[in-house]
């Protein structure tokens, strides 16, 4: 292409033809132009319109016309603040309910004994024997010490 266009600039003959070719391309788009503005396009698009009928979009055409249409800011506002009303009630239902009790219904019961016992006297050889009792606790103590005592004989 190149070669060719250096050409053209030197040679008279051809750079004559160049230039009535493009004059003739020039005519053309020209004429065509004029041609297709001149034509009545008014009534076209009625006429196809008509040919096609109703054409119902689906479901989720529709949602997007409805979307791409308004102004809803209501519809994320609505959802957040009933969801936010439902976490709230289901944290007051959850922490004001009564605990349940931990056993399990099919678990052996064990019933309530009394298993007090009560020492009212103690002999011994040894003397680091001690019992200390305390009614109101209901609480027994029996302290044994193996200490043996210094400059004692065991027994």
């Amino acid at each position: 292409m190149r070669a060719v266009a250096l050409h053209g600039t030197r040679c008279q003959s051809c750079e004559t033809e160049l230039r009535q070719i493009e004059r003739v391309q020039e005519l053309v788009n020209h004429t065509m132009h004029a041609r297709a503005d001149s034509i009545d396009l008014s009534d076209f698009w009625s006429g196809v319109e008509s040919r096609l009928g109703t054409i119902r979009p689906s479901w989720r055409e529709r949602l997007q016309m409805w979307w791409s249409e308004g102004d809803h800011r209501w519809v994320i506002r609505v959802p957040a603040l009933a969801a936010a009303a439902a976490v709230a009630l289901f944290a007051v239902w959850l922490f004001a309910r009564a605990p349940e009790p931990t056993t399990q219904p099919d678990a052996p019961r064990i019933a309530a004994v009394d298993n007090a016992a009560t020492i009212e006297s103690l002999e011994s050889d040894v003397d680091s024997v001690a019992v200390v009792s305390d009614p109101e606790t209901r609480t027994t103590v029996l302290w044994v010490s193996d200490e043996t005592p210094v400059g004692g004989d065991v027994p």
